[in-house]
């Protein structure tokens, strides 16, 4: 039964092949190997600018699809897939759309609860909740204070926007080494999603350190074989990537886990994020990313929207109260 399961949906694959470079796919998980490795590695050589990649990405997949017998349909490959859905993920991110969210994220050892909204001019958020409880009215004070600084100092909101423009470069210039960087192969279906396998393909050069250390990784992917959407991505990092052989750096272990779901027609958001990696700088420093996130209540916005009119909007949500310091008897 799983094996006609599996069959049935490779095949209903391949019938929708054709289609594969005309839909809308959101990034599927390149922006979460970038923040792990925004603080871990650097960059040895300029990256290709991301037209060229997205047509050498864009070709890889029209060859992946124009080469089926129309007559005689037949499933795609893991990795011409995997091509296609890139393709269109990086189509998609044309569309510049907005969005608002919940996030519970973990910053030491504690559990913080923000409302993020991004805008024209970068990402603006506000702090909910410190481990489960609304803040108290000195905190809410202090966080208020932050959001006014911000809006006014030009020096903050240009950081904060370069950071964004520069993730958002690296993402295009990463998502475009999944068709190339490894090599895949279906491991069957879970509930409705097909199982590809990866790892790293011995035959590709990685230019760039970031490319190196994506290189290095192995896991599983799920994707959804109806929508072309990738729901789900497993990794691990299956041996040390040393840089200038291990003088500059380098990263001893690492794993990457993210899942998206679907908020809208044809519009997927990354929902959960768990990422982990350490290795050293220079010998001397340790070095360590941790990031764990969980997002909801995605809806969206103007994708005008300024930073003033989205301090309103966070501004105008309904608030839990303020916690009243207790005191001791």
């Amino acid at each position: 039964m799983k094996n006609l399961r599996t069959h049935d949906l490779f095949c209903r694959t391949a019938l929708t092949a054709r289609k594969l470079i005309f839909l809308s796919l959101p990034a599927a998980g390149g922006l979460i190997l970038v923040t792990a490795l925004h603080a871990l590695s650097g960059n040895p050589a300029g990256e290709s600018r991301a037209p060229q990649q997205f047509a050498a990405a864009h070709s890889a997949a029209t060859i992946s699809v124009t080469h089926l017998n129309p007559g005689q349909p037949s499933a795609p490959t893991a990795g011409e897939l995997v091509a296609a859905v890139v393709v269109n993920e990086l189509a998609d991110r044309e569309q510049l759309r907005k969005w608002i969210w919940m996030i519970e994220k973990r910053v030491g050892k504690e559990t913080l609860t923000e409302e993020q909204v991004e805008t024209r001019d970068g990402p603006l958020y506000r702090l909910l909740a410190i481990d489960g409880a609304a803040l108290n009215l000195s905190q809410r004070q202090q966080d208020d204070a932050r959001l006014g600084r911000l809006l006014n100092d030009p020096g903050l909101l240009l950081k904060l926007k370069q950071a964004q423009d520069d993730d958002e470069l690296k993402l295009q210039n990463l998502l475009t080494l999944m068709p190339h960087a490894f090599l895949y192969d279906f491991d069957g279906v879970e509930e409705n999603l097909l199982r590809i396998n990866f790892r790293p393909n011995p035959g590709y050069t990685p230019p760039s350190y970031e490319a190196r250390v994506i290189h290095s990784l192995a896991g599983t992917l799920l994707i959804d074989p109806d929508r072309k959407r990738m729901s789900k991505v497993v990794g691990h990092l299956m041996n040390r990537v040393e840089f200038g052989y291990g003088l500059l750096g380098r990263i001893d272990s690492g794993t990457v886990e993210f899942g998206r779901v679907e908020v809208g027609p044809q519009q997927w958001k990354t929902a959960f994020i768990n990422i982990h990696f350490s290795g050293r700088i220079a010998i001397f420093k340790t070095v360590s990313k941790d990031q764990y996130e969980r997002r909801s209540d995605f809806r969206l916005v103007a994708s005008n929207l300024s930073l003033a009119e989205a301090k309103n909007l966070l501004a105008s949500r309904i608030l839990p109260p303020p916690q009243t310091p207790k005191t001791g008897r």
